[in-house]
């Protein structure tokens, strides 16, 4: 089963975050879907994540503030999202960490990868023509105004991939302290 662990934007967050996919070019991500990955698993049998679940069950993690301060494309020549980037933040470090090495104390490989915390707003396929990257240039950069909120929880996430987009489903949802 193809499974992530993500933290739940707050309400507030959400809402904003649908604000910013206005003027992106692509499919954008539907609400429900807005996330911060704190580790993408892959491919893990059902047994494993259960192993997971049963220790993502007693971590005890602060909350962590989120904080959207810009909006960005993934680099290349021909970028294939936008995403809002947050702020670093010791809670949510503390959070990847820990979830990290839960998933590594059950026996799930992870890759070595840089945390740098965003949420995918837009989906772009194969690229973006011409006329979509001047509109895209125009709604990138800093974000006006505090966007933020602190995280009440995060979850162990399925995710099947679609033709129209990827769909997910919470498996488990744990509360921050």
């Amino acid at each position: 089963m193809r499974s992530f662990v993500a933290v739940e934007m707050p309400g507030e967050m959400r809402e904003a975050l649908v604000a910013m996919q206005v003027g992106l070019p692509g499919r954008h991500v539907p609400e429900e879907n807005l996330h911060l990955t704190l580790a993408f698993l892959g491919e893990v049998e059902e047994a494993r994540l259960q192993d997971l679940h049963g220790v993502l069950s007693g971590l005890k993690l602060a909350a962590p503030l989120l904080r959207v301060t810009a909006r960005d494309v993934f680099e290349g020549r021909k970028p294939v999202l936008a995403f809002a980037t947050l702020a670093p933040d010791p809670g949510l470090e503390a959070a990847r960490r820990a979830v990290r090495q839960a998933a590594r104390d059950v026996g799930i490989a992870l890759g070595r990868e840089r945390f740098r915390p965003h949420v995918t707003l837009s989906r772009f396929g194969r690229g973006i023509s011409g006329r979509d990257a001047e509109r895209l240039a125009a709604r990138l950069g800093p974000v006006a105004g505090p966007v933020e909120g602190r995280a009440a929880r995060f979850g162990l996430y399925r995710s099947d991939l679609r033709a129209d987009g990827p769909r997910y489903e919470l498996l488990a949802g744990y509360d921050f302290d």
